[in-house]
């Protein structure tokens, strides 16, 4: 089989991977070695940027409604046992400033989305797209590079399948073995815990009707742990740590793991239902390069980090996003190979952010002494057992405040910014980089904020939704017809995919509240251009003298990592 792409794992990552490839016209072969998407619902946080992505291939409506109901997942409850009172409550949703920045950020809503229940959802949109295959039960066994590309050697069946890719995305887990096979080695921590994953089913609804919350923390004298509402009254994962030096996986049968459960709930009469056990390991990891040759790492096989902080599937998400339109352009013709080389510089710098901030909420609720280790580890739960109740309740109603930046992180999610060689530099300094707060801008490197736009058709649209499919887009003022016309020609001399509009009265689009050149940094004649994947690529306060050479230096530069600075170059401020 000849593919241009081939992805190895057919996790959320790989998935999303064959989806974005397709949605580019891309012929791609996805191999997965198990039988069938995830059984069960490991990973759930879906952040509100990772759903602008699945709302560019059109499922962030299905992932929205398959996930937990946006009305039951308002908080984060720690408490000693479910049927027990909230010792305190961290609201996620309903603090109006709050809400009104999420809604001002993003035309997306963060969801929580099991992967049991996602995976399929994401199966069914790679298939959609006629130049992808999806091949579950195909064991990759052996790759090896050839003079155009790279030759995958798979078991499936009783058979072998050889596929010849032009390039190919290990999105095979963290104990990858394309990664080892490489020989790209992993610097961090390779074991901080190991946890105890149950799934189950039971019918909680009499004990959180009126307790909205997407996730309980537990503490008491049997079990410490993390109780995860899946659909908000049925479908649960309960998540606890152990000590492999003290206690073996193989002792955490049905029948224990099912004591454990109705400890974190508080009652021996719930009828419940263990569907899987997962033993796992929380780990912090980060790969020392992205890529080697034509083969690109993604996801957890390029960096393993801890849930603390949900940012796992997404930063994987975020990595097959950005690699994708690349290996579309090379492939096509409009950008050199070297266009490649930008996927390590500007994602492997997030990966080491999240991975850090990961840790650092570990390590805050091990301090804390609200980190749901092992019970015996746990002086909170040794406490709201005994005499010191009234103290350590306390303790948790005072240090729950400052854990917002691991349950509420809109600056993480948005905030990120690439400054590599192939941005454009205009002059100006972006706000720093916070987890809790986010100040939508549009200097280069930086995501293209979101406005709510009305056009000619008098529908409305976010300028998130202008974005993508394969172009660059440059965004101006109804004053900038100049650089519209410079824009056709240059994209087309140089053979790139590209798209002008034009943003205010008179215009392409009318912005809702008047903001877009003043959200974007441009003047009354400014423009900017977006790459497909929706950040700045470069950015004119005002107009130019030579509007053509200006976009032909920033196209090369966004393609081929060319410096296109000069003195004819104006500064955005």
């Amino acid at each position: 089989m000849e593919t241009e792409v081939a992805i190895v794992g057919a996790g959320p990552v790989g998935l999303t991977a064959a989806a974005l490839l397709g949605s580019l016209g891309v012929n791609t072969v996805l191999v997965e070695r198990n039988a069938s998407t995830s059984i069960h619902p490991r990973g759930h946080v879906v952040n509100a940027r990772t759903m602008e992505i699945f709302r560019s291939i059109g499922c962030e409506e299905p992932i929205a409604k398959a996930g937990l109901p946006p009305e039951r997942n308002a908080g984060v409850s720690f408490l000693s046992r479910l049927t027990g009172p909230d010792i305190a409550v961290l609201a996620t949703r309903g603090i109006p400033d709050r809400d009104r920045a999420h809604q001002a950020a993003s035309p997306s809503r963060k969801a929580s989305c099991p992967q049991d229940v996602l995976e399929p959802i994401l199966a069914d949109v790679a298939r959609s797209f006629a130049t992808v295959k999806v091949q579950f039960s195909t064991e990759l066994k052996e790759l090896a590079s050839r003079p155009d590309g790279v030759r995958l050697e798979c078991r499936q069946g009783a058979g072998d399948l050889m596929i010849d890719a032009r390039y190919v995305i290990a999105a095979d887990g963290a104990r990858s073995f394309v990664r080892e096979r490489l020989g790209i080695g992993m610097t961090g921590r390779g074991r901080i815990g190991r946890q105890i994953g149950i799934y189950f089913e039971a019918d909680l609804w009499e004990f959180v009707e009126k307790r909205p919350y997407l996730l309980w923390w537990i503490y008491n004298a049997t079990t410490c742990g993390v109780l995860i509402a899946l659909d908000g009254r049925r479908r649960w994962t309960y998540n606890f740590a152990f000590d492999p030096d003290q206690e073996s996986v193989e002792s955490f049968t049905t029948e224990r793991c099912e004591a454990i459960v109705r400890a974190a709930i508080g009652s021996d009469d719930v009828a419940l239902e263990i569907h899987s056990i997962l033993p796992w390991r929380m780990q912090a990891r980060l790969a020392d390069q992205f890529s080697k040759g034509r083969v690109f790492i993604a996801g957890d096989a390029a960096h393993p980090l801890p849930p603390t902080g949900g940012q796992g599937m997404n930063t994987g998400i975020g990595d097959v996003h950005n690699l994708a339109w690349k290996l579309a352009f090379v492939l096509r013709g409009n950008a050199p190979a070297s266009l490649l080389e930008s996927y390590n510089e500007e994602r492997r710098p997030v990966a080491q952010t999240n991975i850090e901030q990961s840790v650092h909420n570990a390590m805050k609720m091990a301090e804390t002494g609200l980190s749901g280790m092992a019970t015996h580890d746990s002086p909170i739960a040794k406490m709201l057992e005994g005499p010191d109740s009234a103290a350590a309740e306390r303790h948790i109603r005072e240090v729950i405040p400052s854990l917002r930046d691991h349950f509420d992180y809109i600056g993480q999610t948005f905030g990120h910014a690439y400054s590599s060689r192939w941005i454009s530099p205009d002059g100006t300094s972006a706000p720093p980089f916070r987890i809790e707060q986010y100040e939508p801008v549009a200097c280069p490197g930086h995501r293209a904020p979101h406005l709510w736009l009305r056009g000619l058709d008098d529908r409305l649209s976010s300028t998130v939704d202008l974005a993508g499919a394969g172009y660059f887009l440059m965004l101006t003022t109804p004053g900038g017809e100049d650089w519209r016309r410079a824009f056709a020609k240059a994209s087309a001399e140089l053979h790139v995919p590209g798209r002008s509009c034009s943003i205010g009265a008179g215009g392409d689009y009318i912005d809702q509240d008047g903001l877009f050149a003043q959200s974007y940094g441009i003047g009354p004649r400014g423009m900017v251009l977006i790459r497909p994947d929706g950040y700045v690529a470069a950015r004119s306060f005002h107009a130019v003298p030579d509007p053509g050479k200006f976009f032909e230096r920033a196209l090369r530069t966004a393609l081929a990592g060319a410096d296109i600075r000069s003195d004819e170059e104006p500064s955005a401020a």
